[in-house]
């Protein structure tokens, strides 16, 4: 891929997920903890019957593929086993490939984070065309504040790129600040605990632990309010925008023109196949139109298709 290449981003994908794109809602979509639910418990069950794997590297091989076809060039992947690691190494993609952290137990959680740690520091040194490592917490209703420090502090040491998922869903916020509501009902469905409650919005509960501070990719971010998008532009964090997926799990519609006024830097991305028809972000930039036209010019839309800046510079570094 040479560096005159015009660039396409693709700023959010689980390529380790494609394998489970049967369970991408259809129509007006479903709720979506029990989609979150559906996911977990099938994912579960696959690998605890040997076959995960298989279909997880053929997914990604396909994934990749599929964004080449598109016309991509940059992409920031979630990998939550690190099996699109070398994948997309070898693509010539550039972006960023971030290994997963989760748990809502510390011990758990701690122990996820030494995994992605090694993955992360095994295959930094065979970075290149503008592809690196990353870590990415899940999220805070997943992810114990521990393991966010933990994270956080490292990724500022160590100079390696953060990404989060953030304000998805209007029950993130509910479960944060009252400590109930349908994530507590998720976690006995899936048979884990939930972290504790902070009595914090998603964004001020970030900046408490610390996490803020390493300038992380924020994704979703739909119920985010004006002073949550205050504290995120003061930071210099970024924004993955994923509107087909926000629909098709009723997360609502992402405040996109109070983050352009404020000048985040903001790029569109597909999310799973799980959660998402295609992994063709041109059809994700269709989709903004449509959703923010009475928001954001048709133009400026289009152009976070080419904001490879949410990786870093020009040429695609962080």
């Amino acid at each position: 891929m040479g560096s005159m290449a015009k660039p396409l981003v693709n700023c959010h994908t689980h390529l380790e997920l494609g394998w489970l794109a049967d369970l991408c809602p259809a129509g007006a979509g479903e709720p979506f903890t029990d989609w979150i639910a559906r996911l977990v418990l099938r994912r579960r069950a696959v690998y605890q019957d040997g076959e995960g794997e298989k279909l997880t590297r053929q997914a990604v091989e396909d994934g990749i593929q599929r964004l080449l076809d598109s016309g991509v060039t940059h992409v920031g992947d979630i990998s939550s086993h690190g099996l699109s690691v070398e994948p997309l190494l070898d693509s010539g993609l550039a972006g960023v490939v971030y290994v997963e952290v989760i748990g809502s137990n510390r011990e758990q959680g701690l122990a996820s984070f030494e995994v992605a740690r090694a993955i992360v520091e095994k295959h930094r040194p065979r970075e290149r065309n503008g592809l690196r490592l990353g870590l990415s917490p899940h999220a805070p209703y997943s992810t114990h504040p521990d393991v966010f420090r933990t994270a956080a502090s490292y990724c500022l040491r160590e100079d390696v790129p953060l990404c989060i998922h953030l304000a998805e869903s209007p029950y993130e916020r509910q479960a944060l600040v009252g400590g109930d509501g349908p994530f507590f009902e998720l976690s006995r469905r899936i048979g884990t605990t939930p972290p504790p409650a902070p009595g914090l919005g998603p964004v001020a509960y970030l900046e408490s632990l610390g996490v803020l501070e390493a300038r992380p990719l924020l994704v979703h971010m739909v119920q985010a309010s004006d002073e949550e998008l205050d504290l995120v532009a003061g930071y210099g964090a970024k924004i993955a925008h994923c509107p087909r997926s926000n629909r098709l799990l009723q997360c609502g519609r992402m405040p996109l023109e109070k983050m352009l006024a404020r000048g985040i830097p903001v790029a569109l991305g597909t999310d799973s196949l799980a959660s998402s028809p295609s992994l063709d972000v041109r059809e994700e930039a269709e989709a903004a139109v449509a959703l923010h036209k009475h928001h954001v010019n048709e133009q400026v839309i289009y152009d976070l298709l080419q904001a490879n800046s949410i990786f870093g510079d020009d040429e695609g570094g962080w």
